[in-house]
């Protein structure tokens, strides 16, 4: 059977002293400790929350200046193109001018040329046929002389 004995007591007693001295001394150490690690822990986790709403703050600014940067340079391509084409639109309008102003220049000096030589050529048989009339009226006439006058005419007419 149970005994309550003073041994007991004393044993009870020693129990519940141990015990507060180990909750006041130990266990409550141990409990700032790990509160105060958790509160570490804690703060890292906000601060690793922070950087990661920051990296994605900044990728979203990245992506958005990317996205800017792709819209400007169409933009300055579809300037560059349009500019390109009414500048070759343009010398292409002056080159054709220059042309039509060249081939208008080109006919009227054909013209003037051919002009120049039909002169000469009507001058020429004009003398020719001035000389023949000359050799004619000056040598004796007979239908040998004529027939050589004329294919000497047709001769020098060539």
């Amino acid at each position: 059977m149970l005994r309550f004995d003073i041994n007991f007591v004393f044993t009870i007693i020693n129990v519940l002293i141990l015990f507060a001295v180990v909750k006041i001394f130990l266990i409550g150490r141990v409990h700032k400790i790990l509160d105060a690690r958790k509160a570490q822990v804690d703060e890292q986790f906000s601060e690793a929350e922070k950087k990661l709403e920051e990296a994605d703050k900044t990728r979203q600014e990245y992506e958005d200046s990317i996205k800017g940067i792709e819209e400007e340079k169409e933009r300055r391509f579809t300037e560059a193109r349009n500019q390109a084409k009414s500048e070759y639109d343009r010398l292409m309008e002056q080159a054709k001018k220059e042309s039509d102003k060249i081939l208008a220049t080109a006919r009227k000096e054909a013209e003037e040329e051919r002009q120049i030589r039909l002169r000469r050529a009507n001058q020429e048989i004009t003398d020719m046929v001035a000389k023949a009339a000359e050799r004619i009226v000056t040598a004796d006439q007979s239908e040998e002389m004529d027939k050589q006058l004329y294919d000497r005419f047709l001769e020098q007419a060539k």
